[in-house]
């Protein structure tokens, strides 16, 4: 249990180097904060900050820098989070507003945003697994004998898909097969997709098969955004060219997606951050992660994640991240409704 001087003394080293990115210095401490007491007593309350693995010396001369454990307690005690303001609030919601209501434009747009607020990698990841349900069909005439198939899902995204015809149809009769099945279809996922086409015959099996194979093939993939790759890999922590480049070997959004905790074990609502050495992957142990769930009604269906150096700022990070993953949980039950 640290004394209330040694917690206040901790949060002034992680602030001053989350800002100035070099060790902290018991001069440095006394001069800037006017802590009203000696440099002494200040070097000796650092040194049991050391003993207790909150931070460490990298040089007997240098000032010191936090450990994993010091971020920890710092986020979870100390920290003083900086709200995301009003106007902020405003102009963030404008441009979701602004784009066309589809969860694609809306994941992308939020990863742009994000990481250019808080300079460093935002990731958005519509998992693999979720639910994925039909609001319609279309059908084009492409040839006499073949028709692309587009299916339009709830959650605004369009599929395609060309089908073969079993006899000729022109697109006034398409449009009315279209009508039939999406009335029929509406709602649907792939299983019961399936289902239906086992009842139906011809061209309207053919057609009901496309579709279940397009919500399939949708529910299988998951998508991943990135943004902010270069505002990252400018921070001191990446001076070296061999840690640059190591960094960038695995920033990919495959891996990305493999490294974000399961949003269903997050929960809607709530944020998560992952610190240094509690990531599962050994490259991510200079890493830190802030993480959220997104849903709908029927619950977590997407994470949101920043991604960057443990000498990371979370008070300003932690509430941005809340604050999207919200609403596009607010979007998401409004195009529901």
């Amino acid at each position: 249990m640290l004394t209330k001087r040694r917690a206040a003394l901790l949060g002034l080293v992680v602030d001053e180097y989350i800002d100035t990115a070099t060790p902290v210095s018991s001069r440095a401490l006394a001069a800037r904060h006017g802590l009203g007491v000696s440099t002494a007593t200040i070097r000796s309350e650092l040194a049991r900050l050391e003993d207790e693995g909150y931070i460490a010396q990298p040089h007997t001369s240098a000032g010191r820098v936090p450990l994993d454990r010091g971020y920890r307690l710092y986020v979870e005690e100390i920290m003083a989070e900086e709200p995301v303001g009003l106007n902020e609030q405003r102009t963030i919601a404008h441009q979701f507003h602004q784009a066309e209501p589809r969860l694609d434009d809306w994941l992308g747009l939020a990863a742009t945003l994000l990481a250019g607020s808080v300079t460093n990698i935002a990731v958005i990841a519509r998992p693999q697994g979720q639910d994925v349900r039909l609001r319609h069909v279309q059908l084009v005439e492409l040839t006499a004998d073949s028709v692309l198939v587009v299916a339009v899902l709830e959650d605004g995204r369009v599929l395609q898909r060309i089908a073969s015809l079993g006899q000729p149809v022109d697109q006034d009769a398409l449009a009315v097969l279209a009508r039939r099945l999406s009335a029929r279809l509406v709602g649907s996922d792939a299983a019961a997709g399936r289902v239906l086409a086992e009842e139906l015959a011809g061209d309207e099996q053919r057609i009901a098969l496309a579709t279940a194979e397009l919500l399939d093939e949708s529910h299988q993939a998951g998508e991943t955004y990135v943004e902010g790759l270069r505002a990252a890999l400018e921070q001191p922590e990446f001076s070296s060219v061999q840690r640059m480049l190591e960094a960038v070997r695995h920033l990919q959004a495959y891996e990305l997606l493999h490294t974000l905790p399961d949003p269903q074990q997050i929960g809607r609502g709530a944020t998560r951050v992952v610190i240094g050495h509690e990531n599962g992957s050994p490259w991510l142990q200079d890493w830190s992660m802030v993480v959220s769930a997104f849903g709908d009604r029927d619950g977590a269906v997407g994470t949101i994640a920043v991604l960057g150096p443990t000498r990371m700022r979370y008070g300003y990070t932690i509430p941005r991240v809340r604050y999207v993953a919200a609403l596009i949980s607010s979007l998401l039950e409004r195009m529901h409704r």
